[in-house]
């Protein structure tokens, strides 16, 4: 896979809850860290073969780096619809509110950047919200067990990571986690900002 620049897992800035230095080892990374990579966002893999056939249905979070909107919910969970009539593409996210104590649901609109170039490549916007406009990737996936999500996030001083592990089972077994967490090695990802997601509400939707 092609490289821009230094792929090297060190950074520019880090702020932490725990401690504002930018000095740390590995095994000292706390729970909520956010990481900024030097660099530009690295090049990532274009699956030209990317089938939105089957690829759509229900997909449990499992595993993420910290992303900021969601520590206001729990057993997050999306479930993407492909509309063939209109060639439209949705997303339900479902997860459970912390703040009103119940099961939530946001959709989502999303289309493929580059439909036959890079089909991976995904934007989604939020129905009735003008000009919010976002954008991420698949990074890999076996369609029937696992998949790796990815959004990179230019800043001012080096760029942003996001990274999910979502599952087709809500409970998978250990090898399933662990095929994915190799699989982002492969592709030079660090696996150690990983933090492991409640999943135990999900038998309530």
């Amino acid at each position: 896979m092609a490289r821009r620049g230094s792929y090297a897992w060190w950074h520019c800035v880090r702020w932490s809850q725990a401690s504002p230095s930018p000095a740390y080892r590995r095994e000292e990374i706390p729970s909520l860290t956010l990481a900024w990579p030097c660099g530009d966002c690295p090049i990532t893999p274009i699956i030209k073969d990317f089938n939105w056939e089957w690829y759509q249905g229900r997909w449990f979070e499992q595993e993420r780096y910290f992303v900021g909107y969601q520590e206001m919910g729990r057993c997050w969970s999306w479930t993407y619809i492909n509309d063939f009539k209109t060639g439209n593409i949705s997303c339900r996210i479902d997860y459970w509110d912390f703040f009103l104590n119940r099961p939530t649901v946001l959709t989502i609109d999303v289309t493929a950047k580059r439909p036959y170039s890079a089909p991976n490549f995904l934007t989604y916007n939020l129905p009735r919200v003008p000009g919010f406009v976002d954008h991420y990737q698949v990074l890999a996936t076996d369609y029937d067990s696992w998949s790796l999500e990815y959004a990179c996030v230019p800043q001012p001083i080096g760029h942003t990571r996001m990274v999910w592990i979502i599952t087709r089972s809500p409970h998978p077994p250990y090898h399933v986690i662990e095929e994915a967490k190799t699989t982002l090695i492969s592709l030079g990802i660090d696996v150690k900002f990983l933090e492991k997601q409640d999943t135990s509400c999900y038998k309530h939707y």
